[in-house]
């Protein structure tokens, strides 16, 4: 026979078959409740390991490498829930409440055979389900928010039947705006944990790594990225970069926002997990959003051990990184001077949304983050909570806004703040220097300097007046804030332009440059020489300019 739709039920409203939940109903259930969390009590007294949905006091994340090194830790198939389900909440934004509608299944979409059911999507096996429309902040009516229960997932879509993002349970409680439209959703239980999938293939990780064993503790090499052509390039520059610069007992990993493991997934090691929904109001959620993902998996995710160094895709290494790593330990993180360091500001920020530490000082820092992957592991949830915080805060709070965007930029960099937030919500402290890397706009550093900083983070490129003629064929009119009469007098290159990755000025002088332009410019050139073009598809990426920035979701 066909499957049957995922069984829907509502909390305390008229139920799926027309009859109304009564007093008498709630006590049974609320009797049955309490005899459960009676035996749930007692059944922690012996076992710690916490049903599926309930969040340990401390904190509901244990990376791999903690389970990995424990030793006796029991498998997550013999506790594996046997259905999945999600619940949409339509009057609380925060999953609370007694008005939601609950849809669960039990089937795998791989266990479904195309039948003609018009509840089963053909195309993914997964059952489908109308979505109510999100709510704004500052709408009149109640919030909305949704919440998976299981290691299954919905598949979220809008009007036009176009994939969007994916929700999860590791998510907890997922707000419903406007924007994204979301429309309708696809609902699927796994009988397998996800996070026993292994995706980075070791083959290809040997590759990027100068460390003896990768399943020891060792230096991680880190960053966030999409598919896009933008990200594309950057991809094999950053790579190209670590090859060349001489790491120490390091390996080099992407972690990739998408539905799916892409094309240069095959190339370069990559861990992949789906966009969180809310990524499609801030982009750079992504960051703390995937790193979180990627501690969740018990295949690919971090030893607890191990130094994470997050940088961004465009951070490209020039030297060993050793001076810097050796730096941290446990509760003891290490970081480059953000923008806004010494600005008492940022304090006052921290006071307005913290939820721990208030008083423990910020410390200012952007990337590279250099942190023990045990501290790390606890940050990554913290950091996309205190930035989803900020961003709708900006957006509800005019006074808010009006007190810190000016001098703080926090509207696009909300995920910086919160990532030092954190920090400070966990009392570990962050070492502040100012040599780890140089960004394109910062001092120009001469070529022939003898102790450059460990990295560059790249945006523009320069020619020097002696050059002005030379640099004519690739002149921009962008950035001309940035112009002076010695390193910087035409700016030849900007990741900006949408036919970056195409357009990369070469050959360039020997001399004159200044360090970031010279070495921006030949590290992007060198890595497409080494690795070759880009490809471009309809899957992945778009070919440039129009499809710079389009990526798959």
């Amino acid at each position: 026979s066909p499957p049957r739709e995922p069984l829907r039920t509502t909390g305390y409203t008229k139920q799926a078959d027309g009859s109304s939940s009564n007093y008498a109903n709630q006590v049974v259930l609320a009797m049955a409740a309490g005899l459960v969390v009676i035996l749930v009590m007692l059944s922690w007294a012996n076992d710690p390991v916490l049903p599926s949905g309930v969040s340990s006091p401390s904190s509901s994340l244990a990376s791999a490498g903690a389970l990995r090194s424990s030793g006796n830790a029991r498998s997550a198939s013999s506790s594996q829930p046997e259905k999945t389900v999600l619940r949409i909440y339509h009057d609380s934004k925060i999953c609370k409440g007694t008005n939601y509608t609950s849809y669960e299944t039990t089937l795998v979409s791989s266990h479904i055979a195309s039948s003609g059911n018009n509840n089963i999507d053909d195309e993914t096996g997964y059952y489908k389900l109308s979505i109510p429309e999100g709510v704004d902040d500052n709408d009149p009516q109640p919030g909305k928010s949704m919440k998976i229960f299981g290691p299954g997932e919905v598949r979220l879509y809008n009007g036009q039947n176009d994939y969007v993002a994916t929700v999860v349970e590791l998510e907890g409680c997922t707000p419903m705006f406007k924007w994204p439209p979301i429309r309708s959703g696809r609902l699927m239980h796994r009988d397998t944990d996800p996070g026993k999938i292994c995706q980075v293939d070791p083959e290809v990780q040997k590759k990027f790594a100068t460390t003896k064993d990768i399943a020891k503790p060792h230096t991680r090499i880190v960053y966030s990225a999409e598919s896009s052509d933008y990200f594309g390039y950057q991809t094999y520059t950053n790579a190209f970069a670590f090859l060349n610069s001489s790491q120490t007992d390091a390996s080099w990993l992407r972690l990739l926002t998408c539905e799916v493991s892409d094309d240069l997934s095959k190339s370069f090691p990559t861990f992949a997990a789906p966009r969180s929904l809310y990524s499609k109001r801030y982009g750079p959620i992504n960051k703390p959003d995937i790193i979180e993902k990627w501690f969740k998996s018990e295949c690919d995710a971090p030893h607890p051990d191990d130094t994470i160094v997050v940088i961004d895709p465009d951070n490209f290494l020039m030297r060993d990184l050793a001076k810097w790593t050796s730096q941290v330990s446990r509760k003891n993180a290490l970081g480059q001077a953000a923008y806004y360091v010494g600005m008492p500001l940022v304090q006052q920020l921290w006071k307005e949304v913290c939820e721990m530490g208030c008083d423990d000082q910020v410390d200012a820092v952007g990337v590279p983050y250099v942190v023990k992957a045990s501290d790390l592991a606890e940050i990554a949830p913290l950091w996309r909570m205190y930035a989803m915080k900020i961003k709708e805060l900006v957006q509800t709070d005019q006074k808010f806004k009006d007190t810190y965007e000016r001098a703080l930029n926090i509207m696009w960099a909300a995920e910086m703040y919160a990532y030092n937030f954190a920090c400070a919500h966990l009392s570990i402290k962050t070492k502040v220097v100012r040599d780890m890397q140089a960004r394109d706009v910062d001092r120009s550093i001469p070529l022939d300097d003898p102790d450059p900083p460990a990295m560059i983070h790249m945006g523009r490129a320069w020619f020097p007046k002696q050059h002005a003629a030379a640099a004519e064929p690739w002149r921009h009119t962008e950035g001309e804030d940035f112009l002076d009469d010695g390193f910087r007098a035409v700016q030849v290159f900007c990741k900006c332009n949408q036919t970056a990755s195409t357009i990369i000025p070469w050959p360039v002088p020997s001399h004159g440059l200044d360090w970031q332009s010279y070495h921006t410019l030949r590290l992007m050139h060198d890595g497409l020489a080494h690795f070759g073009p880009v490809p471009v598809n309809t899957e992945f990426r778009h070919e440039p300019p129009q499809g710079y920035y389009w990526t798959k979701n």
